[in-house]
């Protein structure tokens, strides 16, 4: 038998899963929580997650990353409104989105990462 995901060490497990809502709601002003869960044999705190916008006529625009307040990314062009977190009890990921307005409108996407180096 073939394994799917192979962990270092030679430790063989079901591919990770990242599971988002289907919709998430906020009033303009509000601040927005999407939330990004890992399958529960795998443990949040050991991935980095990296979050995407897709606003309606547009391309897939890059946010950031977040493993840790340590260890994250975005880029200068990001507005400082989009800020990541994790939530480790629900084993989750959370994009945080202040003062909601319109133009936020659209898909997000969150997707595992390799730890990235940024110095």
């Amino acid at each position: 038998l073939a394994c799917p995901f192979i962990l270092p060490g030679g430790t063989c497990r079901a591919q990770p899963v990242l599971t988002q809502p289907s919709a998430v709601s906020v009033l303009p002003g509000q601040t927005a929580r999407l939330s990004c869960t890992l399958s529960p044999q795998y443990n949040i705190s050991e991935f980095g997650i990296s979050w995407y916008q897709q606003r309606p006529g547009h391309s897939l625009t890059y946010l950031l990353y977040y493993n840790s307040e340590r260890d994250k990314h975005k880029p200068a062009k990001i507005p400082d409104r989009f800020s990541a977190t994790k939530d480790l009890t629900r084993n989750a990921c959370i994009l945080i989105i202040a003062s909601a307005c319109h133009e936020d409108n659209g898909n997000y996407y969150c997707s595992l990462s390799r730890a990235f180096n940024w110095f």
